[in-house]
């Protein structure tokens, strides 16, 4: 008798197989865990961008309107000093503050 050493054809096709059912039961959790982290990044920059614009109209009395674009993403961030707030609108979210 020859004793063989490595694995035979159908011992490596059925490692394979299992490793590829693995591999794919995987899959559509890792592409929701990658568009969570996606619109969690959208939302930190939207309060940035709040911040930073509060901040510079922090002593001023008028409204204005701007629009930034980060990474393939329009902010439009309004101040509005008659209603006191600030919002921020971007893919079909918006987030609104209010300032004293």
């Amino acid at each position: 008798m020859k004793k063989y050493n490595g694995f035979s054809l159908l011992e490596s096709l059925f490692s394979l197989s299992l490793l590829s059912i693995i591999v794919l039961s995987l899959l559509p959790m890792i592409m929701q865990i990658k568009q969570q982290l996606h619109q969690q990044n959208q939302l930190t920059t939207a309060y940035q961008l709040l911040f930073e614009e509060s901040q510079l109209h922090l002593n001023t009395s008028f409204s204005s309107s701007k629009e930034i674009s980060i990474k393939n993403q329009t902010y439009h961030i309004t101040m509005n000093q008659e209603a006191k707030q600030i919002c921020a609108n971007y893919a079909q979210e918006n987030l609104c503050y209010a300032i004293k």
